[in-house]
């Protein structure tokens, strides 16, 4: 499916998407533990589709699906649920610009690594064990699903980045790149929730925090030392630094 269609298909589905966000929210009820499901959920499906219980089509919809109800979900939680309905029609436009492109290309390029044999399905040299989501996420549905035995995703994403191999020719750094659309974009739009309710607030100033630990960027360290500016003149968490999705700094106002 190219960029057009992933956004068309967006456009006509936006109500759906809002209506299970809503339900997302309202059973996970704070970042955290949306991640945690989200991150589960993107282990279910390399699976589901690596032992061929999808079909390609069907895999493709739902890492959209998902990726845009997460999204949502993540924003309801920065606002609360009483201001939602406004504050996600805001949202709807910055999440489809910022998650719709990308995550054409990714998946343009997860089928060229199926179709030349780079991923190939059925094959069991890496396994999966069973996990059952209702000792890992609390609250979680009574849903089970499966992750890599033996192999930790954003691990192995990681070394495969460190050594500069291109990361998702294997199912496990697969994983690891397919939770970086469900899961740990969560709390950047959870972030965006919460700046759209200071704004509504009126506060003047904001600042970001940085976590000034070993994994924290240079662009984040500088953003942490500039202090106070002017309401909205720093980007959010995982706009204008090099930790991406992955960013953790927070954000205080007043």
């Amino acid at each position: 499916m190219d960029l057009l269609s992933f956004v068309g298909l967006a456009t006509k589905r936006r109500g759906e998407y809002l209506s299970q966000a809503k339900s997302l929210a309202k059973k996970y009820k704070d970042p955290d533990t949306l991640e945690q499901r989200m991150a589960a959920e993107s282990v279910a499906l390399v699976k589901g589709y690596r032992d061929k219980l999808m079909r390609w089509e069907e895999y493709e919809r739902t890492v959209l699906d998902k990726t845009l109800t997460s999204a949502l979900a993540a924003v309801i939680l920065g606002v609360g649920p009483d201001k939602a309905d406004n504050k996600l029609e805001k949202a709807w436009p910055i999440i489809v610009g910022d998650m719709v492109p990308p995550l054409s290309k990714f998946l343009a390029e997860t089928k060229e690594y199926v179709d030349t044999g780079v991923l190939r399905l059925g094959d069991q040299t890496l396994d999966f064990a069973d996990y059952n989501l209702l000792s890992a996420v609390p609250g979680a549905i009574d849903l089970t699903t499966d992750e890599i035995d033996g192999i930790d995703p954003t691990a192995e994403g990681t070394t495969e980045a460190n050594q500069g191999r291109a990361q998702g020719k294997t199912w496990p750094s697969l994983a690891d790149r397919v939770s970086r659309y469900l899961s740990s974009p969560v709390f950047a739009f959870f972030s965006l929730g919460e700046y759209m309710v200071a704004q509504d607030m009126g506060f003047k100033e904001m600042r970001r925090m940085a976590k000034q630990d070993k994994k924290t960027c240079v662009d984040c360290k500088n953003y942490n030392a500039m202090g106070w500016q002017p309401f909205g003149e720093l980007p959010m968490p995982g706009k204008g630094c090099r930790c991406y999705d992955r960013c953790r700094c927070g954000i205080e106002y007043r």
